[in-house]
């Protein structure tokens, strides 16, 4: 059955049953309570670097021997095996320390896991960094005071975090990457405290249950499907990003560039792409769904679903201010060194720009919740029609203009007209009430569709319940909307909007 070596393991002992099957796997440990097996290195000290990594090994599936199901049971449809083993691997790591039985030595070569660090660092994706994080966190063996004794300080976690740092301090990565990595390891911290604290408590539990393990690997599931892309170069590293920024600004009109050099020097603390506003919009999305708002202006309940919106009437206000004429740009012709019609040969001599070419005209449909929390104005909307020609903007909320169960949605500008500012003076603020119907228009509309708003949603008399923020997510979905954050975000990034898919 396999062959014999001085360390091997007795899970009949632990488990106070008999007819266990030990097999010798170095590359995959695992125990299945079910069929009785066990799967673990039977060798002592690694004659590589030292350490006992087979030791930890074997003891921590003794955990599973002791405290795991022998089942994880039927799986719902918000439930995935990885994620419930993620969350059990810690459950059990935690119980293991808190039974004395403290895993105090490497799992694996240093050198190896330092290789395995960078690897995630550079190339995976936030939630396979969050599962990577989750099998390495436990409590070590130390003395510290009861309330903090129980964090996660292994070897591993710790060599990840040192490494990150050292990482993050340099210039080598982009700010989005920066985001993702960060955004992941909290993720992994609070899923860790989830586990074994009780509650929301300071207080960790003396004994976590698999009932919590489930509850929280649900959660965890969710992240699957929007945090699972592998970035790309132009993500990662900085200089690709710079590279692929020049050859944009390469390919607009000088007009353009110097606008976009004078965005590029705006506040660290802004987005730097449009790629890098969505991670946010994502990120805030997920902070939602799991009921940690960013701040404490919203907090839904997801629970809910007796949440509904107030009637949407829609306005076409007259269009008084024409911008045709300070807009042509969008759609005259311009000199080109390729295309059909050689119309400048008297350019020859100068350039070889010599054929006529029709400018691309920006455009789409821009939607802006202009409830009390949002705010902008007429130099706004100029600007951004300044950038996108062929843009058609429109505004929504609940004001006192509005009875009590209606909101309004209301054209704004369309085919290079707006409204006078007077008319956006008068009718922004107050409350939503009508983001629901008001998405569902813009997914109606011409692409690519841009949603300006805080995610904060609202429907009758204030209802935030949890059917209202799910509607909104799946609308964004299925319609492929763009949410970005303000004004700011749209005006920075109306370029790079239109290569949206």
């Amino acid at each position: 059955m396999y062959q014999k070596k001085n360390k091997v393991p007795f899970p009949d002992i632990v488990s106070g049953e008999s007819d266990w099957k030990i097999f010798e796997d170095a590359d995959r440990p695992r125990t299945s309570n079910q069929s009785k097996e066990m799967y673990v290195p039977l060798d002592d000290d690694c004659a590589s670097c030292g350490h006992f990594h087979s030791r930890n090994i074997r003891r921590h599936e003794l955990g599973h021997v002791k405290w795991s199901p022998k089942t994880i049971g039927r799986l719902g449809p918000d439930e995935s095996e990885i994620t419930i083993e993620a969350c059990e691997e810690v459950r059990i790591g935690y119980l293991l320390c808190r039974k004395e039985l403290f895993i105090d030595d490497w799992i694996l070569c240093p050198e190896d896991l330092e290789k395995k660090h960078y690897e995630m660092i550079y190339n995976n994706s936030e939630f396979e960094i969050i599962l990577y994080l989750m099998s390495q966190m436990w409590p070590i063996n130390n003395e510290k005071s009861a309330w903090n004794k129980w964090m996660p300080e292994s070897r591993e976690f710790i060599l990840f975090k040192e490494i990150w740092k050292e990482v993050k301090d340099s210039n080598e990565l982009t700010r989005y990457r920066k985001s993702q990595v960060d955004w992941a390891v909290k993720k992994a911290e609070s899923f860790y405290n989830r586990i074994v604290k009780n509650g929301r408590s300071y207080y960790y539990a003396e004994k976590p249950s698999y009932a919590k393990v489930r509850k929280v690997a649900k959660d965890l599931h969710k992240l699957m499907d929007k945090f699972n892309d592998k970035p790309t170069k132009e993500q990662v590293y900085e200089s690709e990003r710079l590279a692929a920024e020049q050859r944009a600004k390469n390919s607009m009109s000088h007009g353009d560039k110097k606008k976009s050099d004078e965005e590029s020097e705006d506040s660290d603390l802004k987005p730097q792409t449009l790629e890098e506003a969505m991670l946010e919009s994502k990120q805030k999305e997920e902070q939602i769904q799991q009921q940690y708002p960013a701040d404490m202006n919203y907090a839904v309940d997801l629970q809910a679903n007796n949440g509904e919106w107030c009637d949407m009437i829609t306005h076409k206000p007259e269009l008084t201010i024409n911008m045709k004429s300070t807009s042509k740009k969008g759609s005259e012709y311009r000199p080109m060194d390729y295309s059909t019609n050689p119309k400048y040969i008297r350019r020859s001599c100068v350039h070889k720009k010599v054929f006529q070419q029709k400018q691309r005209v920006y455009g789409g449909t821009i939607l802006i919740d202009a409830s009390g929390s949002m705010s902008f104005n007429g130099e706004d909307i100029l600007e951004i029609m300044l950038l996108l020609p062929a843009v058609k903007i429109a505004m929504y909320n609940q004001n006192y203009y509005d009875s009590y169960q209606s909101g309004s949605l209301r054209i704004i500008a369309d085919k290079g007209k707006r409204v006078q500012q007077k008319y956006l003076d008068k009718h922004t603020g107050g409350g939503n009430g009508v983001d629901g119907p008001a998405l569902r228009w813009l997914g109606t509309q011409k692409s690519k569709r841009i949603w300006v708003s805080d995610m904060y949603v609202f429907g009758k008399a204030g209802s935030n319940s949890g059917n209202l923020f799910k509607e909104c997510q799946e609308i964004l979905r299925v319609n492929n909307i763009t949410r970005l954050a303000d004004i700011d975000d749209v005006k920075s990034f109306a370029l790079q909007i239109n290569q949206l898919n």
